[in-house]
């Protein structure tokens, strides 16, 4: 399959081609200082073609190297040699113009030469980034239709799923009572389940939508604040927030805001929070959530810096995925600072009251 990455204990001979179009170069680099004769200014086209001829081994050494399907690398060699063909005809083309026009024609074999190795460096290199970044297309695509079909997945099957196994044990505790550790587990654990698959669904959705909107960032955290007392009764809060701090915001603001509240809450115990909402001259606002507690553990934040998910924090840090992404969707940033007065995230937005500069009224102003 050309979208696959390669088993790199199976390479091919395809990125040989490369070696090959360079060995060739360099022997018709001698052929040409033999049959034109050599004197000073052909040993220099000679070292000229030795040159172009060079740059087609550090091709082929890239081919070899590159994350490239070997049919992949084979229609790299072939759009190469087109190149070549290309460059090589512009120079016949350009010499019978020059000559059509009685303009004097000098030194046209080495100019033949020079544009098909000119053409063969160039396209080498060209076919080699275009083929590499259509197969990393390919894989892109065939990545988001299987986050389409695990969400489907997650939000139709493993709910069903789920309470038709939470019905059964609603129908074993009565058997047995209540208060069976048992069933207290498996309810528990059923529990957590439906939590992540409800999370991961938001996250696509996030991920998927395209949902910002002007919102009164001050506003936002006062309901994210209020939604958290209501669950956790007699949590410690501190709230300032600006009068005129608007901004341009994924829809999803709200959950990302309780998701750090709640996150400082559920680790640690009897923890202070101050949250606060500024809007410095510039074209940011500023939300910050601070806690007295023990900070996040093991720095599952740092999962967010990461090429890829690992076994140690796939599951664990869903709530600061979701915080991430309604961030980045948002055109904003989000950075956690610990020291030992505790944690403090912070969120900069994009203020929607902000006039842009000149650059951004050309270019249009990003997300």
């Amino acid at each position: 399959m050309a979208g696959r990455v390669r088993d790199r204990s199976a390479d091919g001979v395809v990125h040989w081609w490369f070696y090959a179009y360079a060995a060739f170069g360099f022997v018709a680099a001698v052929a040409h200082g033999f049959v034109v004769g050599w004197s000073l200014a052909v040993a220099l086209e000679t070292v000229i073609l030795f040159a172009l001829s060079g740059s087609l081994v550090y091709s082929g050494v890239d081919a070899r190297g590159r994350d490239v399907s070997q049919p992949g690398l084979a229609r790299a060699a072939g759009l190469t040699v087109l190149t070549g063909l290309s460059f090589s005809l512009l120079a016949v083309a350009v010499a019978l113009i020059w000559q059509l026009e009685g303009h004097p024609v000098v030194d046209v074999e080495f100019m033949v030469v020079f544009a098909m190795w000119l053409g063969l460096a160039v396209g080498a290199q060209a076919s080699l980034y275009v083929v590499a970044a259509e197969e990393k297309r390919r894989r892109l695509a065939d990545l988001v239709k299987l986050l389409t079909m695990n969400q489907r997945v997650l939000r139709h099957n493993l709910r069903n799923e789920l309470s038709v196994v939470d019905g059964h044990l609603q129908n074993i505790e009565r058997r047995v009572g209540d208060g069976d550790r048992d069933v207290e587990v498996a309810r528990d654990h059923v529990t957590k389940i439906l939590e992540t698959s409800e999370r991961t669904r938001r996250i696509l959705g996030i991920w998927e939508s395209d949902n910002c909107r002007d919102q009164d960032a001050g506003e936002v955290l006062a309901a994210a604040v209020e939604r958290l007392r209501d669950d956790y009764p007699g949590v410690d809060v501190e709230v300032a927030a600006s009068d005129d701090a608007v901004v341009s915001a994924h829809s999803a603001l709200d959950d990302a805001m309780y998701e750090v509240l709640a996150n400082a809450v559920e680790h640690n115990d009897d923890v202070s929070i101050s949250a606060s909402v500024t809007n410095p001259p510039g074209d940011e606002v500023v939300v910050e959530v601070t806690d007295d507690g023990s900070g996040i553990p093991g720095r599952e934040y740092d999962i967010l810096e990461q090429p890829e998910e690992t076994t140690l924090s796939h599951a664990s840090g869903l709530g600061l995925w979701l915080v991430y992404w309604t961030v980045r969707e948002s055109g904003g940033s989000v950075e956690f600072v610990e020291d030992e007065d505790g944690t403090t995230v912070r969120f900069r937005l994009p203020d929607a009251t902000a006039k842009p500069g000149l650059w951004g009224r050309l270019v249009g102003r990003s997300r």
